[in-house]
């Protein structure tokens, strides 16, 4: 059996593949210390309170299964299938383009705590940036071309 300890995944990561025997937990409490960094306060955003006092005041681990059931894993797979799964899953996001990965993590990121109204003005100045991109012009002719695109990254 597997103990991952990345202050739970998407307090780091972006999407986060688990594997059937991984346990996953915050385990300061044992050496006298709380999270750092931010991951009890993101952890309790992910879970709600009562799962994060829990967890965070008992050091408690929880399963792939309960994780990805929680909304803190992307997926969960037999163990077997782990690494398969995570090269599937890059392989996948390195089809997309770039700017627009990076542009749509940072939005979701900075409008976590923010009032719908500020959300949806920063998701248009990000959408409005995007238009002007040459990958936006590549994603926009391979659509009317019926062709697969070629993101650049610029």
């Amino acid at each position: 059996m597997t103990t991952l300890r990345a202050a739970f995944p998407r307090l780091v990561l972006t999407l986060l593949v688990a594997s059937e025997t991984c346990l996953y937990s915050l385990p300061e409490q044992r050496l006298g210390q709380i999270p750092g960094s931010g991951g009890a306060a993101r952890l309790q955003k992910m879970v709600g309170i009562t799962r994060a006092e829990d967890i965070v005041m008992r050091s408690g681990r929880i399963p792939g299964r309960q994780a990805y059931e929680w909304g803190v894993a992307t997926d969960c797979v037999a163990d077997g299938e782990l690494e398969a799964a995570s090269d599937g899953l890059a392989e996948e996001l390195r089809g997309f383009p770039p700017l627009a990965q990076r542009s749509a993590k940072k939005l979701i990121n900075d409008i976590e705590d923010a009032g719908l109204s500020l959300a949806i003005e920063l998701e248009g100045q990000c959408y409005g940036r995007l238009r002007s991109s040459d990958d936006f012009r590549e994603g926009v002719e391979a659509f009317h071309q019926k062709r697969r695109p070629e993101f650049r990254g610029k």
